[in-house]
């Protein structure tokens, strides 16, 4: 049984950073959106979790305990959209790095 080429398994090591620096770039462009209340109020967050947006309909504005209900509707199906979609960056650029594969499905990313 050989060793295997520590140079080689540095090279590779060496990618995997680079590709995973890319995908961490890849993941500030990402965003998703998400609503609550038939679209009267709307949320979009960043790959990053971060949200970048809210839009609330007007109309509803004189019941503030379901404004805040479906503030919180709104952004948490964002947050799950978005989490879904890094999990897919993810999970390419993985499978990539090591040839294919979905190797992240065990780690729940994103629920």
């Amino acid at each position: 049984m050989s060793m295997p080429n520590l140079n080689d398994m540095m090279k590779q090591l060496q990618q995997a950073g680079a590709k995973m620096q890319d995908v961490q770039k890849q993941l500030e462009k990402i965003t998703a959106e998400g609503d609550a209340g038939g679209g009267m109020v709307k949320a979009t967050v960043s790959g990053k979790q971060r949200v970048l947006s809210i839009t609330i309909d007007p109309e509803i504005l004189d019941d503030m305990e379901m404004v805040e209900d479906l503030v919180v509707a709104a952004v948490n199906t964002a947050l799950e959209n978005v989490g879904e979609k890094a999990r897919q960056e993810l999970s390419k650029a993985a499978g990539d790095m090591l040839g294919g594969g979905d190797i992240l499905k065990n780690f729940n990313f994103g629920q």
